[in-house]
């Protein structure tokens, strides 16, 4: 038997059940988002002299340079990944102000760099790169038993001022407060950089995962819901600011006061997913793809495959992210060390809550943001980057349940033969001895 067939039986023995349902999901996700670019586009580009043919046969690249990626990527040691962490940001945060000297505007957004006939969008780039870095960070938290409470931080400074003998302590120190908050260091950083593209909703992405990392981390219930506040607070001020983002909020609680004008796309959304009834009008078959709704293949695409399948389509796409959510935290708590686990989580919530958040956009129940479906969406770097959160989540799982095993072994042996357990076998597991 060659290695690489070792390696392949390897990888299976140690990918649990949950974590193979996850990716039969993921399967049936490409899918149809295959099916559903065609059917979204081919009209399109008939109407515009182009061939028919043309969305669909780059989606198709983009999916096999996107496999490709993420079995690479399954290969690569995680601890690799997470010694990385700092360059992977670095390299993003680089690509993000390039983007801002020679990046391609459209609509009023510069967020694409072009190359060719392609174009890379590095704010996707920024959900995966931000949780790695999250994910190494919090994690050195959580194993070195510092406590989640935000708040509770943020006081200590201030309390120190007053009371002498807490000066003595670190977390009292404006250093003590700022190195608790690393996990947010290079999120916010590329947040920020996003913003000024503009791009609320992706900068929102980028803050949100880390913060859901916290939550898993063991944060307060009561602090939770202060963040929740802040941050709402903080979501409407942007708003207030940005007179753009402003009307779609208004937008959002009356579409058709605005069906003419700044609700249009949403009303023509909702005129597709009514109009689909139970069983949907039929692959291929839907109307409102006929120039009717704008971006009926990218962040409208829910909309498209709500309409040809039915309200029985739509709820049965809406529950394999649910699945693919399930099955993901399922994976994440199989996994005996921090880092992994947290990944993991980070990059499952990633794929699941944007998949959910764009379908409450389509329907009306979120504002109009630039968030894609994963995998029905036709876009190159947003396809890449989710499957190599597919490729990081199949690497990262297996490699660390297999290290686990590796180190219970080891114990056993050393316990048989009547010897404390070196620091060598300990950690020098098959994948982490090359770390």
């Amino acid at each position: 038997m060659s290695s690489r067939s070792e390696t392949s039986l390897i990888d299976m023995k140690y990918a649990p059940r949950a974590l193979q349902k996850m990716f039969i999901v993921a399967g049936i996700l490409i899918i149809l988002g295959a099916f559903n670019v065609y059917s979204s586009t081919y009209y399109m580009n008939m109407e515009s002299g182009a061939n028919p043919y043309s969305h669909i046969l780059r989606h198709l690249v983009f999916l096999a340079v996107s496999v490709f990626f993420a079995f690479i990527l399954s290969r690569v040691n995680y601890h690799i990944i997470k010694k990385g962490a700092f360059l992977w940001c670095l390299g993003t945060i680089g690509l993000l102000l390039l983007v801002m000297v020679a990046g391609r505007t459209v609509n009023g957004a510069t967020r694409w760099i072009s190359l060719g006939p392609f174009s890379l969008q590095p704010s996707e780039i920024a959900k995966v790169t931000g949780l790695i870095w999250a994910a190494s960070h919090l994690a050195r938290k959580v194993d070195d038993h510092m406590g989640m409470s935000i708040f509770g931080h943020l006081l200590m400074p201030l309390a120190g001022l007053f009371i002498p003998s807490l000066r003595k302590k670190k977390s009292a120190t404006l250093s003590g407060l700022l190195h608790y908050f690393t996990p947010f260091y290079m999120p916010l950083i590329m947040a920020v950089l996003v913003l000024k593209q503009p791009d609320m909703g992706t900068a929102g992405m980028i803050l949100i995962f880390p913060g859901l990392l916290y939550i898993i981390a063991g944060m307060p219930l009561l602090e939770i819901l202060l963040s929740l506040g802040i941050s709402f607070i903080l979501f409407i001020g942007l708003a207030i600011v940005a007179p753009y983002r402003m009307a779609r909020l208004v937008v959002l609680l009356h579409p058709e006061d605005y069906a003419q004008g700044m609700g249009y796309q949403t009303m023509q959304s909702l005129i597709a997913v009514g109009s689909g009834g139970v069983l949907g009008q039929g692959m291929g078959e839907g109307f409102s793809k006929f120039l009717y709704l704008p971006e009926q293949y990218t962040d409208f695409a829910y909309a498209v495959f709500s309409q040809e399948y039915g309200f029985v389509g739509s709820a049965a796409l809406l529950c394999l992210y649910l699945a693919f959510m399930l099955y993901g935290l399922s994976v994440g708590r199989k996994l005996k060390e921090t880092y992994p686990a947290l990944l993991v989580y980070g990059l499952t919530l990633l794929i699941s809550v944007q998949g959910l958040v764009n379908m409450a956009m389509v329907i009306g129940w979120f504002p109009v943001t630039g968030i894609p479906l994963p995998f029905i969406s036709f876009g190159g770097t947003s396809l890449l980057m989710n499957m190599a959160a597919l490729g990081l989540i199949w690497g990262t799982a297996t490699q660390s349940l297999r290290e686990y095993d590796e180190q219970e072994r080891r114990k056993r042996i050393a316990a048989m033969e009547g010897r404390p357990l070196s620091f060598g076998e300990l950690s020098g597991s098959v994948y982490g001895s090359r770390s």
